[in-house]
C-alpha cells in the first residue's frame, strides 16, 4: 500500500556536481534483443496492441473484460493511521476510453498496484499513459463495472484476483528492447573483476562495507555510468532495477539498492546504499546519485535519511552527484 504524509516539510536538495560532456566516449555497445515473435491479435486489438507488448492470448482469454484506459494518479482523502498519524493513501486510477471486449460502463476503476506484480504487470505506471487492462471482475467488480457512476473508493482497488494482465499501449519498442536486457557484462576494475555476480554480491551484503563501495563507485563512474549512456547499455551492467518510476514527459529513473538484507529489516542506526539513474525521454542517461542512508527506528515509526557529506566522508563511504547536459 503506497503512502504519502498529508503534509510534510521539504528539505532542499544540495545542488548536483555538473559533469559536461560534448561528445560522448565510445565504448562497446551490446546489440539489442530481439522483438519476440508476436502472437496473432484477436479482433479489437489490431493497432493498440504492437508486436513488442507482451500480449499472452491465453490470459487474455481468461479474461471477459477488455479496456482500454488512461493512467490518471491521485490521493484518495487522509484518514488516521494506528499511531494517530494521518496517512494519505495513492489513489491509482485508471479512466476507461474504450472497451474492446465485455461490457463496462464505469467511467473507470482504481487498481491496487502495489499488489500487481510479476510478468503479466508493467514495472512501473507513467501518467497519461494508455494501458489494457484484461479484466476477469467478480460480483463486487461486476457491480461497479455496471454501474456508469461508479468509481469506488479505497477499498474497491482491483488486485491480481481480478487483473490478470496489464499491457502498457505506449510502451515504445526501444523501451520494451531495454525492459529486456539482463545484467550480463564484465570488465576489470582496481579491486578485481567485475561481473553479475560481484554485483549481485554487493547488493546481498548485510551491511555496506566502505572499501568496496568505494571500488563500487569508481567503477560505475569510469565504465557504467557515461554521459548519455543508453538505458539498455546500462541494463546490461545493472541488470533490472529495484524500483522504477516513470514520467509523462518520457523521462524515467531506475533506483538500486545496496545492502538488501540492510534494508529489508529496518535497524536502528543501520546503514544501507541507494543508487538512482534517471533517464531522458530519449533513453538516454542524465543524471546519477549514489548516496548511504541511515534507518530511525521507533515502535511508531521507521523512517530512513541520507548521511550527510560530513558522515559519508567519517564513514569511508563515497557520494556521487552528477548531471549530464
Amino acid at each position: 500500500m503506497n503512502r504519502s504524509p498529508c503534509s510534510h516539510d521539504s528539505a532542499p536538495r544540495r545542488p548536483l556536481l555538473l559533469a559536461l560532456a560534448c561528445t560522448p566516449t565510445s565504448g562497446p555497445t551490446r546489440p539489442a534483443p530481439s522483438v519476440p515473435e508476436a502472437p496473432e491479435l484477436p479482433a479489437g486489438l489490431s493497432g493498440l496492441v504492437e508486436p513488442w507488448h507482451p500480449f499472452d492470448p491465453q490470459l487474455a482469454d481468461s479474461a471477459p473484460v477488455w479496456l482500454v484506459t488512461r493512467y490518471q494518479p491521485g490521493t484518495y482523502p487522509c484518514r488516521p493511521g494506528p499511531d494517530g498519524s494521518l496517512d494519505m493513501l495513492i489513489q491509482d486510477r485508471f479512466t476507461a476510453l474504450q472497451v474492446v471486449r465485455g461490457a463496462a460502463h464505469a467511467p473507470g476503476v482504481d487498481l491496487d498496484l502495489h499488489a500487481l506484480r510479476g510478468p503479466a504487470y508493467p514495472r512501473a505506471y507513467a501518467e497519461e499513459r494508455r494501458y489494457l487492462l484484461l479484466l476477469r471482475p467478480g460480483p463486487k467488480g461486476q457491480a461497479l463495472l455496471a454501474d456508469s457512476q461508479a468509481l469506488g473508493g479505497m477499498h474497491d482497488r482491483w488486485g491480481p484476483d481480478e487483473v490478470l494482465a496489464v499491457i502498457d499501449l505506449d510502451q515504445t519498442e526501444a523501451e520494451a528492447a531495454a525492459e529486456r536486457v539482463p545484467a550480463s557484462r564484465s570488465g576489470e576494475f582496481a579491486g578485481g573483476r567485475w561481473d553479475p555476480a560481484h554485483w549481485a554480491g554487493l547488493r546481498a551484503a548485510a551491511t555496506p562495507e566502505p572499501a568496496r563501495q568505494r571500488e563500487l563507485a569508481a567503477f560505475l563512474q569510469s565504465t557504467v555510468t557515461r554521459p548519455r549512456a543508453p538505458l539498455a547499455e546500462v541494463r546490461a551492467w545493472l541488470g533490472p532495477p529495484d524500483s522504477q518510476h516513470l514520467h509523462a514527459d518520457g523521462s524515467r529513473s531506475d533506483g538500486y539498492v545496496l545492502s538488501h538484507p540492510a534494508y529489508a529489516q529496518p535497524v536502528a542506526d543501520g546503514l544501507y546504499g541507494q543508487l538512482e539513474l534517471r533517464y531522458d525521454a530519449r533513453l538516454e542517461l542524465r543524471a546519477v546519485e549514489l548516496g548511504y542512508l541511515r534507518w530511525s527506528v521507533s515502535l511508531q515509526l521507521q523512517s530512513s535519511t541520507m548521511l550527510t557529506a560530513e558522515e559519508h566522508a567519517k564513514l569511508g563511504l563515497p557520494r556521487i552527484e552528477l548531471e549530464f547536459r
